[in-house]
């Protein structure tokens, strides 16, 4: 039988499983087919509730929050800024305070920028970006699902009357949108929130209804979003940073790949907010920006912002082209010399080298390739001596404030692997007074739409489905036609003709086999 007429028959195969929406059997050129399964989201979801795995992780987050806002410290902390709860993942320990202040400083200001004066905040705690943001608004609505977070913010907004008289709280679900209208805000705040949620189609729920409420010209801000393409990386570098010298890297290695499988938080790839301008009409643009700061911790390293535009919104006025960096290797003194000889071009440079983290992908690189007997202490000597090379983020950023005459914005629209980043620098006179200019970001590999969520709490079901799948495709299929791996992805990658791209889902496989 000839390839083609095996691959139709093995897909027809997989479509007649009660699990499978889509499913895609590409040839690997080596071993045999392997099948790009499309869940049935509704099926699993439901299954999920059933088995409590969705409410447990709703629950679970609840009862966190509560238990954290029942101790003295919290009870002690200054009106707006109850930082109980902000723990490292590295130390376990508290995030400096100073660091959570930069950070809630920074959100506020890029809130700002979008001149909110109505606004739904979805997950608003105790009220942090609430008591900085609301003095600038006409009405704030503030919602959380959790009683005792709730009854700390309003004690703390008694003691500001001012504040108080223009806001609303809400005990409810993220999900419960029940009594507001359509375009009731101009503005939805969902900040250091969606990873709480128990799947990518509650979030994806969210969304609409938030968009749904939104009036034209007004934004969903979705901050302090975990990163799945560098999920790996974020989790090498917990597992090195607390692994004793002593451990072997094989160890490592299967240290890291448990916590990436047992991830009980959502992440996403900026790649999921890019697809929901296809899925919801109401959505214009999407900007994906890396977080501002100078602290090194896991959310300046890892997270980032989805600004979502709604309504009619301006396209960008050119197209724009971008220098490549990985070609050149331009220095902050270069790139200040080429703004300074176009004072009135917009000039992109892309795939900057993100020096944030390029230790945490040097270690992941070393260890990917160690022999597994190698202890971690060799490991670290081998890569702790590795020279920086690329640019920090904010250092990019600080350009705008040194008098050349343009403004700056960042993007990790690309979805590099790397963390590599995008930077536009736009000239005040082509701004015109624009907060946020629309821009023609380079676009992510098609690879990058496979697989854009995790899926917390699903662990042990999407195992279940793969074998189910395995031993259907055994029970039907001869043996030279049993697909060697299965893999659940969120959509099938197609090329501008429609067809299945084979490439990009090899792809996609291919960057999610290790650790």
């Amino acid at each position: 039988m000839q390839d083609n007429q095996a691959q139709a028959v093995v897909e027809k195969i997989l479509h007649m499983h009660p699990g499978v929406r889509e499913a895609a059997a590409v040839h690997d050129g080596h071993d045999g087919f392997v099948a790009f399964v499309v869940p049935d989201e509704l099926l699993m979801d439901g299954i999920s509730v059933r088995g409590t795995a969705g409410s447990t992780l709703l629950g679970k987050w609840q009862k966190t929050f509560d238990l954290s806002q029942l101790s003295k410290e919290a009870a002690s902390a200054p009106v707006g800024f109850n930082t109980i709860g902000w723990n490292s993942s590295y130390t376990r320990q508290p995030i400096p305070a100073e660091e959570i202040k930069e950070w809630v400083e920074n959100t506020v200001e890029d809130i700002l920028l979008l001149s909110p004066t109505s606004v739904y905040e979805i997950g608003c705690g105790t009220g942090m970006l609430l008591m900085r943001i609301a003095p600038h608004c006409d009405r704030y609505v503030a919602v959380d699902f959790s009683p005792v977070v709730l009854s700390r913010l309003r004690e703390q907004l008694r003691t500001v009357p001012s504040i108080a008289e223009r806001v609303e709280t809400m005990e409810r679900r993220a999900d419960n949108f029940d009594g507001l209208g359509e375009n009731a805000f101009d503005t939805v705040v969902i900040n250091s929130v969606a990873q709480y949620f128990p799947s990518v189609t509650y979030l994806t729920k969210v969304l609409e209804n938030a968009i749904h409420i939104v009036r034209p010209g007004g934004h969903v801000y979705v901050g302090d979003v975990r990163n799945l393409p560098l999920l790996r990386a974020f989790a090498a570098s917990i597992e090195l940073f607390q692994s004793e010298d002593e451990i072997k890297a094989g160890e490592l290695r299967d240290r890291i790949r448990r916590r990436v499988e047992r991830e009980q938080e959502l992440v996403l790839s900026p790649a999921y907010f890019l697809s929901l301008r296809q899925q919801i009409p109401k959505l214009s643009r999407v900007d994906i920006r890396p977080l501002r700061g100078r602290a090194d911790n896991e959310m300046s390293r890892y997270r980032y912002e989805a600004i979502l535009h709604v309504g009619q919104d301006a396209e960008a006025s050119c197209e724009d082209e971008f220098l490549d960096w990985t070609e050149r290797s331009y220095s902050l003194k270069e790139i200040r010399s080429i703004l300074g000889e176009n004072p009135n071009k917009r000039i992109g440079i892309k795939r900057i080298q993100n020096a944030r983290i390029e230790k945490d992908l040097a270690a992941l690189a070393v260890l990917r390739d160690a022999d597994a007997e190698l202890t971690v202490g060799g490991l670290r000597h081998g890569f702790e001596e590795t020279s920086s090379k690329g640019i920090h983020p904010q250092d990019i950023l600080d350009l705008e404030f040194q008098g050349l005459g343009f403004s700056v914005v960042l993007s990790w629209a690309a979805c590099s692997p790397d963390g590599n980043y995008d930077a536009c620098f736009v000239p005040a006179v082509l701004q015109q007074g624009v907060a946020m200019p629309a821009i023609n970001w380079p676009e992510p590999e098609a690879s990058e739409f496979v697989c854009t969520a995790n899926a917390p709490g699903q662990g042990r079901l999407r195992k279940e489905l793969i074998d189910h799948l395995a031993a259907h495709c055994s029970q039907n299929l001869p043996l030279e036609m049993v697909p060697r791996n299965f893999m659940l992805v969120d959509k099938l990658a197609l090329t501008p003709g429609g067809e299945v791209d084979s490439r990009a889902l090899l792809a996609a496989r291919n960057a999610s086999c290790w650790p």
